[in-house]
């Protein structure tokens, strides 16, 4: 399998179980969903580097040629929007945009560039927004990972029976080529939902996590991507830094 990986095999996937003392998963559940149904929701891109194979699955591709796809009056709306929150929900009405998705940010990184992608596992850059008061469990468990310093904190939310389409975590190529991948811990507190997977992108042949493994990293520069359920899932990830033995024991090839 061609995958960029996580070490000199290319592993696509590390666990951090070891590392991290498990919750009472119910309980933490329970408490999860009371926070998403009190947070602010908000529409951003989620998958700016789609594969090509799946370009007309996502919405940044809705974003191009607006002159000819709208109408005068249509743009004109569209122009005066004043965030990317309300253009993608404004799309979402007006057009049949495929955008199924929603986040919530408990962390935010401030913008020093347009993608905000380059110092999302930045601490000094990040802040604990509102939302994250609704979440003191989820923040407690947060802040005994082994991070040297926590970056962006995010919950990624995907409507019934529809997939994340299979990309990388930057804009294009030369990003991509630039950049390198960002520590992060990804996780569900919903069982037997939510999955995600590493795709290899000449052969599109996917490879699955551990299942029975509850903290996942892999190479975000790799395609990945989750697989539609009938159900409304999500899933939370968590950026930043970490501590150096934890990295240096992940990365072991």
């Amino acid at each position: 399998m061609s995958t960029i990986g996580l070490d000199a095999n290319h592993t696509p996937f590390k666990y951090l179980d070891e590392y991290i003392n498990a919750p009472d998963w119910e309980t933490l559940h329970n408490e999860v969903c009371q926070g998403i149904a009190k947070a602010e929701w908000n529409k951003k891109f989620v998958s700016s580097g789609v594969h090509k194979k799946w370009a007309d699955k996502e919405i940044t591709t809705t974003f191009v040629d607006l002159k000819n796809r709208l109408t005068e009056d249509q743009l004109k709306i569209f122009v005066s929007l004043t965030s990317t929150d309300e253009k993608i929900k404004f799309l979402n009405a007006l057009t049949y945009t495929p955008h199924p998705f929603w986040v919530i940010f408990l962390r935010w990184n401030k913008r020093v560039e347009k993608t905000g992608v380059y110092n999302k596992a930045t601490p000094e850059d990040c802040f604990w927004t509102p939302n994250a008061k609704l979440f003191p469990s989820l923040v407690k468990l947060i802040e005994s990972m082994p991070f040297e310093g926590i970056g962006r904190v995010m919950f990624f939310m995907t409507e019934a029976n529809n997939q994340t389409v299979p990309h990388y975590d930057v804009a294009n190529d030369a990003q991509r080529a630039e950049k390198p991948h960002d520590d992060f811990i990804w996780l569900s507190t919903k069982p037997n939902s939510k999955g995600i997977f590493v795709m290899d992108g000449e052969t599109l042949e996917k490879v699955y996590p551990d299942p029975t493994k509850k903290f996942v990293w892999w190479n975000e520069m790799d395609f990945h991507g989750t697989d539609p359920v009938d159900h409304f899932s999500f899933s939370i990830r968590i950026d930043g830094k970490f501590k150096p033995e934890v990295r240096a024991a992940l990365t072991a090839g």
